[in-house]
C-alpha cells in the first residue's frame, strides 16, 4: 500500500486529491487507485484538516510536518502559497520521497532551482504544477500548434485564463501558474523574453520565442478561457475544459512513483516560475526582460 500524506488543507485540491485517491468512485463503486491511500493531512489550518480527514476518510492528521517520517511513502504539497512550499518541501526530498508539489512550484525562481538540485542529488522524484496542463483540451492544442510548425504554417496565438494581480496568496503567482503553464505547454517550453502592461487588473504579456510572439491575457473574473492559434491555412480555436485536472493530476503522481520517472524534466518544472516572475518585472520596469 502507498501511503501519501498532505500538506496544504486549507486549498481545495487538499480535499479534491484525498477524494480521488480515498473514495470510491460514485458511479461505479470501485477505487481509482486501491494500493495507495491519503493516509494523514497537516493543516496548518486545523479547522480545513479536521474537515479533509472526515470527508476523505484520512486516518490522521498530524501536528507538524515532521510526523509524516516513517509513517507515509510520499508527499503533495499543495498549500495556496507558493511562499511556503520550499519549507514544506525541502526536508522530504531530502528523505529521498516521491513528491507532488502544487502550483506555484514556488513564489521565488532561485528557490524553485534550488528545489531540483536538491531533488537530483537526492533522486527523489518531483513532479506537479497546474493541472490546467494536462487538460485535453491542452493537448490538442499543443498537437495543433506542433503540426503547424512541422508544416512551416505557424504564426502566433493567444491564449486567456483568470489570474489576479492583487491576490492575498503571493500576488500574481497564486493564480497565474494557469495560463503561464498552458502556454508553455502548447507553444513550447523555450521562451527567450517577455513584456507585460496591465490595466484595469488584467495583465497582457507577449512572450516571445525566438521565431514567434505568443499573448497571453490573464484575465480577472473571466466566463470562459480559450486559446487560438493562427496559422498560414487557419486560425483554429477552442475553449479549454479543466473539469477532470484533479483527476489528470492524482494520475500523474502515481504513475511516476510506479514507474520512477517525472513526467517532465525538472527544469520545465519549474520554468513556470521563471515567467511569472520576469511578467512580474515588467510590469515594474515598464520594458521587455529576459527570460
Amino acid at each position: 500500500m502507498l501511503k501519501i500524506g498532505i500538506i496544504g488543507t486549507e486549498n481545495s485540491h487538499a480535499m479534491a486529491f484525498s477524494k480521488i485517491i480515498n473514495l470510491p468512485d460514485p458511479v461505479t463503486g470501485t477505487l481509482a487507485y486501491p494500493d495507495a491511500r491519503v493516509v494523514g493531512v497537516y493543516g496548518p489550518d486545523l479547522d480545513s484538516a479536521h474537515m479533509v480527514a472526515e470527508k476523505a476518510k484520512v486516518d490522521f492528521i498530524a501536528d507538524s510536518p515532521s510526523d509524516f517520517f516513517g509513517k507515509v511513502d510520499a508527499m503533495i504539497i499543495t498549500c495556496r502559497r507558493g511562499s511556503v512550499h520550499s519549507q514544506y518541501t525541502r526536508p522530504f526530498i531530502k528523505a529521498g520521497m516521491p513528491v507532488f508539489l502544487d502550483k506555484p512550484i514556488t513564489a521565488d525562481y532561485a528557490q524553485a532551482q534550488e528545489l531540483i538540485a536538491l531533488a537530483k542529488e537526492k533522486n527523489s522524484l518531483l513532479c506537479g504544477g497546474s493541472g490546467c496542463k494536462l487538460a485535453y483540451d491542452v493537448l490538442t492544442l499543443k498537437d495543433h500548434a506542433d503540426s503547424c510548425k512541422e508544416a512551416g504554417k505557424f504564426i502566433s496565438g493567444v491564449i486567456n485564463f483568470p489570474a489576479y494581480p492583487d491576490s492575498e496568496y503571493d500576488g500574481f503567482y497564486f493564480y497565474a501558474s494557469h495560463l503561464t503553464e498552458m502556454e508553455l505547454t502548447i507553444f513550447g517550453y523555450d521562451p527567450v523574453s517577455v513584456i507585460a502592461s496591465e490595466k484595469n487588473n488584467m495583465v497582457t504579456a507577449i512572450l516571445r520565442y525566438p521565431s514567434f510572439d505568443i499573448a497571453l491575457q490573464y484575465t480577472p473574473h473571466a466566463a470562459a478561457n480559450s486559446c487560438t492559434i493562427y496559422s498560414q491555412e487557419r486560425n483554429y480555436t477552442r475553449e479549454i475544459d479543466i473539469s477532470r485536472i484533479y483527476n489528470h493530476e492524482v494520475a500523474e503522481f502515481i504513475k511516476m512513483i510506479q514507474t520512477g520517472t517525472p513526467p517532465q524534466s525538472y527544469e520545465d518544472l519549474i520554468k513556470p516560475v521563471a515567467v511569472i516572475q520576469a511578467v512580474i518585472r515588467s510590469l515594474e520596469i515598464k520594458a521587455e526582460v529576459i527570460i
